[in-house]
């Protein structure tokens, strides 16, 4: 993800989503309370994959067998075509999936951002509940001290050696597999976060040689971000092919994960979830190898899989198949929940994703895209980019976050045009139009009158231009500044944080 050195870590506060209110204390009895005839805590498995276009995956139409390990297991697994995230950014978006917020009410809109301990996530929710829970990622902005996204984890590994700095998928996979031959407690939640198509696609020379595409297309050098150019390579597909391989080897240390799983015991009866953070654009609007920018499918649509333990699955009548809904990782709280009949007084902003694994049709659901102006210019001169998707169309809005006032609207069918190629000019005079439009309208509205119920801790570079938004909230006494390590600067710039 490429954030402007000048907006790092700006902020949260702007514009916030106020669905419902989340709570302020953590009652383990509120969280734990089963009700219902619900089945054996199953162990939970979480495996995510950072920086992973849904298209790149051969299970999503791809040529290339970039995830055969994925691959097979999907086969036995509920897929989703129409997951999507609300924020391309590997923070949020994680913020998001563990506690089923959008990022506005969780409070963390960009990756300077801490997730407060006010809200209540997935692991804090299972550990009430009996599960022992434990976390293995490798992109460094989930580091436990300056995220917060270790809340609830009774094993949070984010390094190889100590150092403070982000491992790669192969140092997280051998952790993995060291803690799973030590025979961990259960039922235990287990989340996996694995980096490595993440740029600068730097993939082993083994699985670097394995895709070599016959294209050209020769790009300018000020289109290749710095993190990502290789001396002397103008060539995108060149670019491409390392992306794909860097899949590729990650679906292999998954596939390893699998394996031990299997050799364990620990596979088949467990709740299996596969997805991701964020994609990845590849040139599609001129935007190459980065993941931040606007709300373009290529960064907002991600894979999904689930798959019920065997037994519940087939006592449920939940076979694999491919559901067209719209969905979100943001639904995964609400969803084990539901499945293990823990009751919650948390108000999520995401759904639970049974009725669709068990047949229901989509509903018409919509869900909220956003890339704030103040990510986009420490000046706030640019606007802010919003979208309202559904599972067929998507609704794009251009704001002048200053005024409200809306500046531009573009329609998609992402039936006929997944790529977003073919923009549908917005019609006020058509009813579907007018109807995307109100809906739109009626999130945003509740944007502007939020605000979170807890001071926001905000981390910034040292030479940032602070944008007058958050200088604004930092005075009235709503956001509390920090600055970033200088350790981890270097570490930053070489992911391609900062540019």
């Amino acid at each position: 993800m490429k954030i402007r050195r000048t907006c790092y870590c700006a902020l949260v506060l702007a514009l916030p989503i106020a669905v419902a209110c989340c709570r302020s204390s953590k009652e383990p009895d509120a969280l734990s309370k089963q009700v219902g005839d619900a089945p054996p805590r199953a162990n939970i498995i979480l495996l995510t994959v950072d920086t992973l276009r849904a298209d790149h995956m051969e299970l999503y139409g791809y040529p290339r067998r970039t995830m055969p390990a994925v691959s097979a297991f999907a086969q036995t697994a509920v897929i989703f075509d129409n997951a999507v995230v609300p924020r391309g950014t590997t923070r949020p978006s994680y913020a998001s999936m563990l506690t089923g917020l959008y990022p506005a009410r969780h409070g963390v809109r960009a990756n300077g951002v801490v997730l407060h301990e006010d809200n209540v996530t997935l692991p804090e929710m299972l550990k009430a509940a009996g599960y022992h829970t434990a976390a293995f990622v490798s992109n460094g902005t989930l580091k436990k001290a300056v995220s917060g996204l270790g809340q609830g984890f009774d094993v949070y590994v984010c390094d190889s050696g100590g150092d403070g700095e982000s491992g790669t998928a192969k140092d997280m996979t051998t952790a993995l597999l060291e803690w799973l031959d030590a025979d961990p407690p259960q039922p235990f939640f287990l989340f996996t976060n694995l980096i490595d198509p993440h740029g600068p696609y730097s993939p082993p020379e083994r699985f670097r040689t394995q895709f070599r595409s016959k294209r050209t297309r020769r790009l300018k050098r000020d289109k290749i971000p710095a993190s990502i150019y290789v001396e002397g390579e103008l060539n995108h597909f060149d670019y491409v092919d390392r992306y794909d391989g860097d899949i590729l080897h990650t679906d292999e240390l998954l596939g390893k994960t699998m394996a031990k799983l299997k050799d364990k015991g620990l596979w088949d009866e467990a709740f299996v979830v596969f997805t991701a953070d964020h994609g990845e654009c590849m040139g599609q609007h001129d935007l190459y190898y980065t993941h931040q920018p606007m709300v373009w499918e290529e960064t907002m649509h991600v894979p999904l899989a689930i798959r019920l333990p065997r037994s519940i699955a087939e006592r449920r009548g939940i076979k694999p198949k491919r559901v067209r809904g719209l969905c979100s990782p943001m639904d995964l709280p609400p969803t084990l929940l539901a499945y293990l009949g823990i009751s919650c007084d948390v108000k999520f902003d995401g759904r639970s994703l049974l009725p669709l694994m068990k047949g229901a049709g989509d509903d018409g659901r919509a869900l909220l895209m956003e890339y704030p102006s103040f990510l986009r210019s420490p000046d706030g001169k640019q606007p802010g980019v919003y979208a309202l998707r559904r599972a067929g169309h998507k609704l794009t809005r251009s704001v002048d976050e200053t005024t409200g006032e809306t500046l531009k609207q573009t329609l998609y069918n992402l039936v006929a045009d997944r790529t977003e190629q073919r923009p549908i000019s917005f019609d006020p005079k058509r009813p579907g139009h007018r109807a995307l439009s109100r809906k739109l309208d009626s999130l945003l509205n509740d944007l502007r009158t939020y605000e979170p119920p807890f001071k926001v801790v905000v981390y910034e570079l040292p030479f940032q231009v602070r944008h007058p938004f958050v200088e604004q909230k930092r005075k009235e006494g709503k956001i509390a500044i920090k600055v970033v390590p200088t350790e981890q600067i270097e570490r930053l710039r070489a992911l391609g944080y900062i540019q």
